[in-house]
């Protein structure tokens, strides 16, 4: 299931994260998923936690990736979470 926030690409520029992208791969009620890269591992941030930061500009929108690139990363994503 897709919805119109997956697939967005985001900047980490502070903390413990600071210098990675976060890529959106899927939401459930109470938290965002992401592939994060370089390091390619599964994040797992709440809602409340992704929206503080994009509010204090920890966390930046970059861009709304292609399909064929978004493609790539959700199947990254669903081989770390089987393993």
């Amino acid at each position: 299931m897709t919805d119109k926030l997956t697939g967005k690409l985001y900047a980490v520029h502070h903390g413990d994260y600071a210098g990675q992208l976060f890529a959106l791969v899927n939401k459930n009620k109470n938290a965002y998923n992401f592939l994060s890269m370089p390091e390619m591992k599964n994040i797992e941030v709440s809602k409340e936690d992704f929206d503080d930061g994009f509010e204090k500009e920890i966390i930046q929108f970059v861009e709304k990736l292609p399909k064929h690139v978004f493609d790539v990363i959700k199947a990254q994503y669903e081989k770390n979470s089987n393993n």
